[in-house]
């Protein structure tokens, strides 16, 4: 939803006597409504996470994958060419799985530009939307895990994700949080590898070939000490880097929020837990404090 803040801007609205912001049909975008469809994104899912560039807006968009929009244009009526372009709509499996969580960042090494999508059953999503209107799936895969000495896929879904310098950081709500390098997650997979199978098992579980990058490092809080038997898992995520330090604040379902000193790439540390009354999904950072969606709790301010 396109919402507009002028007036605020403009001083109507302030603290004690909030000002209302109405909203029409000409503020929605979306692919399927009243008034018709756009093709070929045929059914309607929920936006997730949205990020802004000129003007598009590269949305998340659920079992559709990546959708387009132009924000400039009228979004009422399918003619005006609203919806930009799509990846990941109309198959019986999504190759993005259910986007929820979305990035994006240019290589100034060769400007080409990318979408990392936290894909939900589907893990890690890269997409080159360098030509938006021709977008390119590079890989999609679910992180390594280890079981047993053998090799496996992590469990749970992908939430989120953000991008600090050359890392990238994904959330996922059993697996915790997982950091790249940016290097290793654009790298070109081998001649005829399918970007949505970089990896494979055969039926008797030997390990065919496997094409995903390894992780730089991961953060569970289940695997500190005192914390083994803490409910919660990784959800939305926000981030401060002051002077050097990077400290991710996570929310963490029942756990609450989470402060994880990700300074060392390879080695994060939690720094902090503030327990919350409800199971907290998302939090946000503005002038020194830091706002919680905590559920049932209702949103948590903290300093």
């Amino acid at each position: 939803r396109r919402v507009k803040v002028g007036p605020v801007e403009a001083g109507q609205g302030s603290v004690g006597s909030p000002l209302l912001l109405p909203l029409s049909l000409s503020d929605a975008f979306e692919h399927n409504a009243a008034w018709g469809t756009v093709m070929p994104v045929q059914y309607q899912d929920h936006a997730y996470d949205v990020e802004i560039r000129g003007n598009y807006a590269f949305v998340a968009d659920g079992s559709n994958g990546l959708t387009v929009y132009d924000i400039t244009k009228e979004p009422t009526s399918a003619s005006t060419g609203f919806l930009v372009s799509n990846i990941g709509a109309g198959t019986l499996k999504p190759p993005l799985g259910t986007a929820s969580g979305i990035a994006l960042w240019t290589d100034s090494a060769t400007t080409r530009s990318y979408a990392l999508i936290a894909a939900g059953p589907r893990g890690v999503g890269v997409v080159d939307i360098t030509d938006v209107l021709a977008m390119k799936l590079v890989k999609v895969f679910e992180p390594i895990k280890m079981e047993d000495d053998k090799v496996g896929a992590a469990d749970g879904q992908a939430v989120d994700v953000i991008i600090v310098g050359q890392h990238a950081y994904f959330s996922y709500d059993s697996f915790g949080v997982v950091c790249y390098r940016l290097a290793d997650l654009i790298a070109p997979l081998p001649a005829g590898i399918s970007p949505t199978e970089v990896w494979k098992k055969s039926l008797t579980g030997t390990l065919t070939y496997d094409h995903r990058p390894v992780a730089l490092s991961r953060f569970k809080l289940q695997f500190v000490a005192g914390y083994e038997e803490k409910a919660g898992g990784a959800v939305k995520m926000g981030y401060t880097l002051v002077n050097g330090r990077l400290v991710l604040y996570a929310a963490f379902a029942e756990a609450g929020v989470l402060a994880i000193d990700w300074t060392d790439p390879a080695s994060p540390l939690l720094a902090g837990i503030a327990p919350t009354a409800g199971a907290c999904t998302a939090v946000t950072i503005s002038n020194g404090r830091l706002y919680a969606a905590d559920g049932s709790g209702g949103l948590v301010f903290f300093k």
